[in-house]
């Protein structure tokens, strides 16, 4: 009983407040989210897959996943992606999917820009088959499903997003806006907007000293970043540093007043694997017990299409 109620009470704030985004902690895992102009930065193909379990530590469940695939072919960038989120054990399911397109422009020898823009549609489901509603609970027991909601629930509606990106192979940094159209995902009640949300970010990678008889892939790097997320209201400033050397990376993460986020990885040419942890420093700290993300690329062999157009290197995690 308690969990469907809980799962009610998860649901209802869900309606009434304001929409936002899944959260990811991994940011350059999941680089079209983050950026669509990260498509086809990579020239070859690649698959990115992604899981996160929010707030293992509370009754109500939160997990969001995604995957995505994107390549080059004449200097513009396609990829699709899709995420989705399930809140209070599947009460309530968000569904995106998009294609993407993100041409390319080599400014000089060392600089690329790369635009885009992503479309697609959002469906949110609810199942009400899990909850309790006050006016059913009585002495005599449970009564029926109001009538308002006494079937499932489902919206689609069409979105909009853009971004741009300036890169070369020590610098990136770039902006993008998505849910342009600020489609109203609201299920029951008053209609409500989902607020645009925009993203600034920047990284550099700053390679560390040879030391005598080190090959030139195993040298390590340092790579500080700085991501920063508005949408509506909410505000959110992300600083973070990595360290690789040969195929492993780690990487730290101070997420404003929120959490710090531990990231550990392993990448060759073809393929990576990451995981972090968010070690929750809000008032929920003590019940939350952080979050859990994992990911998952792979890259195939091709025969570049894409001629003078740099690749990016940038973390993969």
């Amino acid at each position: 009983m308690k969990g469907k109620v809980y799962a009610f009470l998860l649901t209802v704030v869900s309606f009434i407040s304001v929409a936002q985004d899944n959260q990811y902690s991994q940011f350059y895992a999941n680089k079209l989210y983050l950026n669509p102009a990260f498509t086809g930065t990579e020239i070859c193909p690649r698959i990115i897959l992604g899981f996160r379990d929010q707030w293992p530590g509370l009754t109500g469940e939160y997990v969001s996943y995604s995957a995505s695939y994107d390549q080059s072919v004449n200097k513009t960038g396609f990829g699709v992606i899709f995420n989705g989120d399930d809140a209070g054990k599947g009460v309530l399911k968000t569904n995106t999917i998009s294609a993407i397109m993100s041409p390319k422009v080599q400014l000089t020898n060392a600089y690329t820009l790369s635009f885009a823009v992503s479309a697609g549609i959002i469906q949110k489901k609810l199942d009400h088959s899990t909850l309790v509603f006050p006016n059913q609970i009585n002495s005599d027991g449970p009564n029926s499903v109001p009538q308002e909601i006494n079937s499932d629930v489902s919206k689609i509606t069409p979105d909009i997003s853009t971004g741009m990106l300036l890169y070369s192979s020590d610098v990136y940094v770039g902006y993008s806006m998505h849910h342009v159209l600020q489609p109203n995902n609201i299920l029951l009640g008053p209609a409500g907007l989902l607020y645009r949300r925009h993203t600034m970010h920047l990284g550099t990678n700053i390679s560390l000293p040879k030391f005598p008889g080190t090959r030139n892939k195993d040298l390590a790097k340092l790579a500080p970043q700085i991501v920063f997320q508005k949408q509506g209201p909410h505000t959110e400033m992300n600083f973070g540093m990595y360290f690789s050397k040969s195929k492993f990376t780690t990487g730290l993460w101070y997420r404003g007043e929120d959490a710090l986020i531990l990231v550990v990885g392993v990448q060759s040419n073809k393929y990576s694997f990451g995981f972090s942890y968010d070690a929750t420093i809000s008032k929920l700290s003590d019940q939350s017990l952080g979050a859990l993300e994992i990911s998952a690329s792979y890259k195939f062999n091709c025969v570049s299409r894409s001629k003078n157009i740099n690749r990016i290197d940038c973390p993969s995690f």
